[in-house]
């Protein structure tokens, strides 16, 4: 399938099967036969866990913008669908990057089949303090041991990308790696080990706990991981690299991560177009085209202001400006539908009242110390 005919085959996915569903897929505890688990059984029977895969690994190789413009859609129809698979492609992505060509051709085409779906460990790498989750260099490979706070879809993922702190008194070198990863200690010696870990053969080493209660997206199975002595071998590494290398990528991507609240907002956008119809009211539906016009401009300066843009001057302030714009206007249209609907918005199974906490779960995804202050500052202008 093309990249062009999996967003034509997405969007009516989105409108026949994961709109409907949407509020059914919100209230459910995390289970691996609920609608979410269909939802996500769906994509990979589909192959759209292949969206981003290069073509030689059996993927569609769609670009980035492509990549995004699926979240969106997905977005704007069911806010933990749309989470969910984002962190599955999020996981292929890292294997996508490995240096190793073994890797990825032993792991790539089955992404891309949806035969095994990968997610991801987040281990607070850009925190400041000790490291939660620690790779020491042995013999073959790595020991990590700590403790990965955020593991989202655990019933429904085989592996996933795992990230750690290197050890310093176990640098890669001292076992004849090759000279780039001897070259990528940063400024401050910090080095952070990637890798894949599958979930098969290694449970001795994990215990996961019970899912994490959120107030939205429960349904994504988020646990949290004790990382026991499991060993990483060396063929499962995707790379070893600074830290520096991690708060570039920040950097570069600081637009490109609108997608997901834009696509909330789009459904705020949806709903208040619908009541205004039944209503049969005007303004309501002037109203839900301001906020259109609002989300296309954001969408527009985000794609302008792309990685690819990072060391122009006014980068940062550009794509920043469209970073917290996209968390505002989320809230801001979640809160429009709350308003527009009256009282009965307060409760759980209304449409208004999950897009309202999506909003709100999207203000803090991916958030660095300089989107928090983004945030604050254009909540509260001085």
């Amino acid at each position: 399938m093309t990249p062009d005919k999996a967003i034509d085959e997405i969007r009516d996915i989105a409108e026949s099967v994961f709109r409907p569903n949407a509020q059914a897929a919100d209230r459910e505890a995390p289970t691996a036969n609920g609608v979410l688990a269909g939802n996500i059984r769906l994509l990979a029977d589909h192959g759209y866990f292949g969206l981003g895969v290069d073509t030689r690994y059996g993927g569609m190789g769609a670009d980035d913008f492509t990549r995004r413009e699926f979240t969106e859609i997905i977005a704007a129809a069911c806010g933990v669908t749309a989470f969910t698979q984002q962190q599955f492609h999020s996981g292929g992505g890292f294997v996508g990057g490995a240096s190793s060509e073994q890797m990825r051709a032993d792991l790539l085409p089955k992404f891309a089949a949806g035969e095994l779906v990968c997610g991801v460990a987040f281990s607070h790498l850009r925190r400041s303090g000790p490291p939660i989750v620690t790779a020491k260099a042995v013999d073959g490979g790595f020991l990590i041991d700590g403790r990965a706070p955020w593991v989202t879809g655990w019933s429904f993922i085989d592996g996933f990308m795992l990230g750690a702190t290197v050890e310093q008194d176990s640098s890669p070198s001292r076992f004849g790696r090759g000279r780039e990863e001897r070259a990528g200690v940063g400024s401050d010696g910090v080095q952070h080990l990637y890798a894949y870990v599958p979930k098969s053969g290694n449970e001795h080493s994990m215990k996961p706990d019970a899912p994490i209660e959120l107030h939205v997206m429960n349904a994504a199975d988020t646990v949290e991981v004790d990382l026991d002595s499991l060993f990483v071998p060396q063929s499962n590494v995707i790379g070893v690299s600074p830290a520096e290398k991690l708060r570039r990528n920040d950097y570069c991507g600081i637009s490109g991560h609108v997608f997901l609240p834009l696509g909330c907002a789009r459904g705020s956008v949806r709903y208040l177009h619908d009541l205004a119809a039944q209503r049969g009211n005007t303004k309501l539906a002037d109203i839900a085209d301001a906020f259109e016009r609002e989300i296309d401009a954001c969408r527009r300066e985000a794609i302008r202001w792309n990685g690819s843009c990072a060391d122009m001057p006014n980068y940062k302030e550009h794509a920043l400006g469209a970073r917290t714009r996209s968390i505002e206007l989320a809230v801001r249209a979640g809160h429009a539908a709350v308003t527009a609907t009256g009282g009965t918005a307060q409760m759980l199974d209304r449409v208004p009242q999950r897009l309202m906490r999506e909003a709100v779960f999207y203000t803090t995804l991916a958030q660095t110390p300089d989107v928090q202050a983004g945030t604050l500052d254009r909540l509260c202008p001085s």
